[in-house]
């Protein structure tokens, strides 16, 4: 054991019991190399993932009475932990050899560091659903050629370390009861502490990937709720999140193709063709390194899926910002 190196390490759970125990076995292992302790924080769970963690007698096991999200599950694990720096793990999560320690020590080096977070590795833990692996590639694109780390706008959900006076002084984990955009709110609050969020690639993990539709809606969900910190900030983000410049030209060309598609009635058809025919091309220029990352995982097939998979997300972010207009217009809360 490293004494020179301390974390609380929290992990929140819903509904795991078909990930959990793998999950804890592996971080148990990792935990013995420096002083740790271990918290789950159960959300509620009506499934058995309770019945698992408790065969893990050196884990600290929180029930919570009702669903609150994962947010609020991180939030009370971290009101309970005895170490200054926090890590967060989610269930479905496995961790590569000294992952914690290396986060550990990215942090310490600097009070202008806010947060760490691990790289995901291009391994899909889901098997039952092939476009799962669309997402897994969406959700890893730009990391690949990172050769140490890199600052990042984000604090990854699923696997990162930051210290319990600056989770603090962000005011923690936003509450939100569906899963999903909480990172983007957390690192923009630490951004705002003059502080830096940065991936390391000597931490890494790999996890489960919800289908794409699943995604979509989620998708949706994000983009109305944090499409407001993207304006108040004013520039857009690196890689591996959805509010780069290239996504934003990915999602205009797909709105053009939608709105030459709905007025396709009173359009000339000349028109309509040359239109969706040059958006199509102009999208595929965009997405060219995208594709090209695609190809090189999972062959031709998903080449062709992503074209259709790239459409689908764009959509979610489109609707995402209507929806947010339309609560803006009308004073929805």
């Amino acid at each position: 054991m490293d004494i020179n190196y301390s974390a609380s390490i929290i992990i929140p759970a819903y509904n795991e019991q078909e990930t959990i125990e793998e999950c804890l076995s592996n971080i148990i292992e990792e935990s013995k190399k420096f002083d740790s302790e271990i918290i789950v924080v159960d959300d509620n769970s009506n499934d058995q993932t309770i019945e698992i963690v408790e065969k893990f007698k050196t884990i600290k096991l929180v029930k919570l009475d009702s669903n609150k999200g994962v947010g609020n599950a991180r939030n009370v694990g971290a009101k309970i932990a005895k170490h200054e720096i926090l890590c967060f793990i989610d269930a479905d999560v496995i961790i590569t050899s000294n992952s914690i320690v290396n986060l550990i020590k990215k942090l310490n080096q600097s009070s202008n560091i806010g947060s760490v977070s691990a790289i995901q590795e291009m391994v899909n833990l889901n098997t039952k659903d092939w476009s799962s692996n669309f997402v897994c590639l969406k959700s890893c694109y730009g990391f690949e050629n990172v050769e140490k780390e890199t600052e990042f706008s984000l604090c990854t959900a699923e696997f990162s370390v930051v210290s319990k006076e600056t989770l603090n002084q962000v005011g923690g984990w936003k509450p939100l009861r569906n899963a999903g955009g909480e990172e983007f709110y957390l690192g923009y609050k630490i951004n705002q502490l003059n502080k830096k969020n940065y991936k390391i690639i000597n931490a890494s993990y790999k996890t489960s990937y919800v289908n794409l539709y699943t995604r979509f809606k989620r998708i949706i969900d994000r983009t109305e709720k944090y499409i407001h910190i993207f304006l108040k900030k004013k520039k857009f983000d690196t890689e591996g999140s959805f509010a780069t410049f290239n996504q934003f030209l990915s999602s205009l060309l797909t709105l053009i193709i939608i709105v030459l598609i709905l007025f396709s009635p009173i359009l000339d058809k000349s028109l309509l063709i040359a239109g969706i025919l040059a958006s199509s091309i102009s999208q595929i220029v965009v997405e060219f390194n995208f594709l090209i990352f695609a190809k090189k995982h999972y062959g031709l097939k998903m080449v062709l899926f992503s074209l259709y998979g790239i459409h689908v997300i764009n959509l979610g972010i489109i609707l995402g910002v209507v929806y947010f207009i339309f609560r803006k217009i009308f004073f929805i809360k």
